[in-house]
């Protein structure tokens, strides 16, 4: 799939397969830009991983969206990918061509639309997608996809500045751009850090799918009522950048982003539908992760959510090698029950097998049983102990079924845990999963 990627200047959903699948989908397929916030918090939310309430599903615009798919199947191939059709455009849009009901799969002539910055597949994408990844009669394969190395293309918005109608004047006049930077480029600006997670990135730049408010000069709540074409203020000031799909899909989660959501909501469905089609044997597992402000909700007692396919692994240093440039690093060690419903392995097609890697279903619930402190490195890093529970909290598990977990750790031993592994391999860097 990979192989067949090529920069050209069009819009996935011209080419031909693309119509011809938009028509057996209309009803997913139709891209309408939409935002109905329902939690205050997700403007302001950072952190990769942020925890969110056991209540918090039910108010979600994913769970709007989820709801209204019925049962639990496995999803068609042409409907899977005429989602990620939807997803790939939704991705570079990021509320920037939203008139109320404008659909984005239809309109690559608008200027500032960010189709000159997709990475469009070749004629073959469709077949690539059905023949080389099997999408709707493999039951693997939209997790595959999900692990594979499959980059899409984002637009990122800053949130310091505004552009004039001039298309030159910066608001205010005293904002500065990154050296080198030029309007509407494709590529992260050279001083900009690699992650989200650190120096300027995080100070300019708001967050993957983050409803892009407070902007100097631009009231955005009515930018995104105008049909871009005639809007004669201020325009917010961007650039696109290529990210794994993988964490493409996880922010639109992690942000309830609903006009993301909307495209990708059939790819999530069939994730879903692998993840619970088979109970886990259970076990204890370890992730890597940065909680941002949401480290607050981790108290012993309380029941929280995951909004994200979340990843763990066996191997406790490969959790800990996530741990760099993180806001709020938190180790979470999982007791996961025999016969759980809501997780499976992968490590028999992962990318990395020696991690043992068991992924969770999106928005999956746990229990907090205790939180603690290491430092990792010299730096600050906060362990939290937690039951896997199901998801609506529907089925119990014994205690019996679930594997024993580790001691809390002192403060004089805590990363205890790690040492036993120095030797296999701690200086391994793998690559951070943002």
């Amino acid at each position: 799939f990979r192989r067949r990627v090529v920069a050209q200047q069009a819009c996935v959903s011209l080419r031909p397969w693309a119509r011809r699948i938009s028509l057996s989908f209309a009803a997913p397929c139709a891209m309408v830009v939409w935002w109905s916030p329902t939690q205050a918090e997700l403007a302001s939310r950072n952190g990769e991983s942020p925890f969110v309430a056991k209540e918090f599903l039910e108010e979600s615009n994913f769970q709007h969206l989820y709801k209204g798919t019925g049962e639990p199947r496995q999803v068609g191939s042409e409907e899977l990918a005429a989602s990620f059709t939807c997803a790939v455009n939704a991705f570079v849009q990021h509320y920037w061509t939203c008139r109320e009901d404008f659909d984005v799969t239809t309109h690559p002539e608008i200027a500032g639309s960010g189709h000159t910055a997709l990475e469009d597949m070749s004629p073959q994408w469709h077949d690539d997608l059905v023949t080389h990844y099997n999408i709707g009669s493999d039951p693997e394969a939209t997790i595959k996809l999900y692990t594979s190395a499959t980059m899409v293309v984002v637009r990122r918005v800053f949130k310091t500045c505004s552009l004039a109608h001039d298309g030159v004047t910066l608001c205010p006049s005293d904002a500065e751009l990154p050296a080198g930077f030029q309007l509407g480029q494709t590529g992260r600006p050279a001083s900009m850090g690699p992650t989200d997670e650190a120096g300027r990135a995080t100070r300019e730049l708001f967050r993957l799918f983050q409803y892009p408010e407070g902007i100097p000069g631009l009231d955005y709540g009515e930018f995104i009522k105008t049909d871009f074409s005639t809007w004669e203020g201020n325009k917010p000031v961007h650039f696109f950048e290529r990210k794994p799909f993988y964490r493409a899909l996880n922010c639109a989660i992690s942000q309830d982003a609903p006009n993301v959501l909307r495209g990708l909501m059939p790819v999530i469905m069939d994730m879903n539908y692998f993840i619970n089609s088979l109970a886990h044997k259970g076990g204890l597992f370890y992730s890597g992760i940065g909680l941002g402000d949401s480290v607050k909700l981790a108290v012993p007692g309380a029941k929280l959510r995951m909004p994200r396919f979340l990843s763990t692994t066996t191997q406790v240093r490969f959790a800990k090698s996530r741990l760099t440039d993180k806001v709020e690093p938190a180790m979470l060690v999982v007791r996961v029950p025999t016969g759980f419903w809501g997780a499976r392995c992968i490590a028999h097609f992962s990318s990395c097998p020696e991690e043992e890697e068991t992924i969770f279903c999106a928005y999956a619930l746990f229990l907090v049983e205790a939180v603690s402190t290491f430092e990792l490195k010299g730096k600050k890093v906060t362990r939290i102990d937690l039951r896997a529970i199901d998801k609506y909290d529907s089925i119990t598990y014994p205690e019996s079924a679930y594997p024993g977990g580790h001691s809390p750790f002192a403060d004089g031993d805590a990363s205890t845990v790690f040492t036993r592994y120095e030797s296999e391999g701690d200086g391994e860097e793998l690559d951070q999963q943002e």
